[in-house]
């Protein structure tokens, strides 16, 4: 008999080590939103699509490091379409479980570092290239070596504390009990499989069983946004990867491959959103 387990929110890093080395070379991420204890560092070697972490989307790229505040709730989402692998390295850290390594003089600055990590955090490629190479060797190195490596990828980011650029969501961390995130997984993930079509409040407030006024409620209070907003957050976010990736230059289909009923619309959300019309923003991403 087959036996189906809950899809869980709190997802314990499983591993052997005081630092869990994780290394994904696969067709997709882990497929739901969910949340660790364990500080989370990951390096995307290869692929790219839009990061959802509370209730902040947007892109990632290549070579980009990011490193999760434990008990952040995220998805990464690999772009549609794309079909070779994505290629991941994770360094998942328990905290509090190191808290006597993390005690010793020399390590003072790393544990102030992770510590008052106030949000979840990401490094660009034009400053993470420089330690690309000791993530590579990271799955493959051991005892000692695998330890040393771990402390550069420490070293390496708090030098370049002063380039880390914030992800705050705005979510308060008693927000999320498991119940809750077990609802909005269901409700984030069918928004991303859904934004290109007419989605309505009451087919999402059937997802989780609830009136579509209750629905409202409940979302607003655990996301601090309207569902609508984070809605069109989606939509748009998927607007700019097919204007970037120069997937079509007619910004009408854009506004219908993306969900939106109007080029009028889909043209007065995208500014509100970005501050810039669909056609600004192709000028400001064409490279001459």
């Amino acid at each position: 008999m087959e036996v189906k387990h809950p899809i869980e929110f709190t997802v314990p890093a499983l591993g052997a080590g005081s630092f869990y080395i994780q290394e994904d070379i696969r067709s997709d991420f882990y497929s739901h939103y969910h949340r660790h204890k364990e500080i989370q560092i990951s390096y995307i070697v290869r692929g790219k699509g839009s990061v959802v972490i509370g209730n902040l989307i947007q892109p990632f790229v290549e070579n980009e490091i990011y490193i999760l505040k434990a008990n952040d709730p995220h998805i990464f989402i690999k772009e549609n379409g794309l079909e070779e692998d994505i290629h991941v390295i994770h360094v998942f850290v328990g905290f509090e479980k190191l808290k006597y390594l993390f005690d010793l003089q020399e390590l003072n600055s790393i544990r102030e570092f992770f510590k008052f990590l106030d949000t979840s955090k990401k490094l660009e490629p034009k400053y993470s290239l420089g330690i690309k190479d000791r993530f590579l060797e990271l799955n493959r190195a051991e005892g000692m070596s695998k330890f040393k490596k771990v402390l550069d990828v420490f070293e390496y980011l708090l030098q370049n504390d002063s380039h880390l650029i914030s992800l705050y969501s705005g979510l308060a961390d008693s927000n999320f009990n498991d119940k809750v995130g077990v609802r909005i997984n269901e409700v984030i993930r069918f928004s991303l499989e859904n934004f290109h079509h007419d989605i309505t409040i009451d087919e999402v407030a059937k997802l989780i069983h609830m009136t579509p006024s209750a629905f409202c409620k409940y979302f607003k209070k655990h996301t601090m946004k309207t569902y609508v907003t984070f809605l069109n957050e989606i939509r748009i976010e998927k607007a700019c990867q097919l204007l970037v990736n120069r997937s079509t230059e007619n910004i009408s289909e854009v506004a219908y491959l993306c969900g939106f009923n109007t080029v009028v619309h889909f043209n007065r959300v995208f500014k509100h959103s970005l501050g810039c019309s669909p056609s600004e923003f192709i000028q400001q991403h064409t490279v001459n």
